[in-house]
């Protein structure tokens, strides 16, 4: 039963949003890691001086800092780093936290309690799995006690707060709240798991005023993704078996019906208008293609199961792992390509052509992205413990956690 559990809450930790084609003009503070999977939630940076290889020893460590519980990635902007914290009282009650940090040297610049500590009963570990996201001057957090807060990126002070529970009559999950903020022109989109169809919501970026709501569902462990479906914005977004699509007003422009119920990674973006989504019940995964929104399920396939960690898509190749294999399948034909095991259930970022992989236990190991086999250039213990978060990267430097602990290693040639 407890692995069971094991592998329901992991989907909690990466909400991945892997997208070819996504608009991130409101999102994207240059390249910078300032949201969950990157500056536009494709998980992949380009246009970055990165090395062809690793010293022996794998990377430099700049610096390493204990955090308490917490399971968000690290965003990164104008030089500071912002890491989601967590302080434990007692057995039942503790406080959540975002601290602020120069990136470069991990020297604390500000701390903000905002929230009770979310305490996991089935001791996979407490405290925030949301990650932030960061604008020109506040940040915005969602602890995993269903509080969506903004707050002053100089002085960490709260400028709003709502609570999804008192609020809007949402549950709180098994696992936690775990969405993590969707920045779209001036409104914060949040899925918020409320009743009356207010599944999923934009919030005003400066007052936290509610703009609009839509869909049916309780909250889960998804997150809106941003993206462009025939040259038309959209806002992709998975409540139980279905997919939804919206405008940036609220609209719903297509919803679909997916063979592959309560995804744990969220949809991948290949081409103008091809989707694809994957789960670890039932058939595996679907690809779905969007023709004047009318969707249609074009391929289905076994080989690609995505547990808690979604696929990054890149020259026509899917990259991902199915249950604890990683695998590397045709985008069109769903063939695969090769399998390598022994990370466990990772997890993975691209920079540039290359494979950032993170396995389960804290190996680093960095190879080629290529059909033509699986080819490791490096590798090196990072960490140890349980590592369930994806490594974040902006301006040469690789961030990677645990449950415990955040490390920043020098990634520079």
């Amino acid at each position: 039963m407890k692995k069971v559990i094991r592998t329901l809450f992991l989907g909690v930790l990466f909400l991945h949003f892997n997208i070819s084609s996504s608009y991130s003009e409101e999102n994207k503070v240059g390249t910078e890691w300032n949201q969950f999977r990157g500056h536009d939630r494709s998980g992949i940076v380009t246009n970055t001086n990165h090395p062809e290889k690793w010293d022996e020893d794998g990377l430099t460590l700049l610096w390493k800092i204990e955090t308490g519980d917490s399971f968000s990635e690290v965003a990164v902007s104008n030089g500071r780093a912002y890491v989601m914290t967590s302080e434990q009282t007692d057995s039942v009650s503790g406080y959540e936290q975002i601290l602020a940090l120069d990136a470069a040297t991990g020297e604390k610049i500000w701390k903000q309690t905002i929230s009770s500590l979310f305490i996991d009963e089935d001791e996979w570990g407490h405290g925030s799995r949301s990650t932030p996201v960061i604008d020109k001057t506040k940040v915005y957090t969602f602890s995993g006690t269903g509080k969506l807060t903004a707050l002053s990126i100089e002085t960490g002070e709260i400028i709003w707060q709502r609570d999804f529970i008192s609020e809007f009559g949402s549950e709180l999950p098994r696992w936690g709240y775990s969405s993590s903020p969707l920045l779209v022109e001036n409104g914060v989109v949040m899925e918020i798991g409320g009743t009356d169809n207010r599944a999923l919501g934009m919030f005003c970026k400066d007052t936290g005023e509610l703009i609009w709501a839509k869909g049916e569902g309780p909250a889960g462990y998804i997150s809106p993704v941003p993206a462009i479906i025939n040259g038309q914005k959209s806002i992709l977004y998975i409540n139980g078996e279905t997919l939804y699509s919206f405008d940036t007003k609220g609209n719903i422009l297509w919803t679909c019906e997916v063979p592959v119920p309560g995804p744990m990674a969220v949809p991948v973006v290949i081409e103008h208008n091809r989707i694809f989504i994957s789960a670890i019940r039932r058939i595996g995964y679907c690809i779905i293609e969007v023709n004047d929104n009318e969707p249609e399920i074009i391929l289905t396939g076994t080989n690609m199961k995505n547990d808690y960690s979604s696929s990054v898509y890149h020259n026509g190749y899917i990259y991902g792992f199915n249950i604890a294999a990683l695998v590397c399948i045709d985008a069109t034909t769903g063939e695969r390509k090769w399998v390598r095991r022994g990370f466990g259930k990772g997890s993975l970022i691209i920079i540039e052509d290359k494979l950032v992989i993170f396995s389960d236990t804290g190996t680093l190991v960095y190879a080629h992205a290529t059909p033509e086999g699986f080819q490791e250039i490096s590798s090196f213990e990072a960490l140890d413990g349980r590592c369930w978060t994806a490594p974040s990267y902006t301006d040469g430097r690789l961030y990677v956690r645990n449950l415990t602990h955040v490390a920043c290693y020098s990634f520079k040639n």
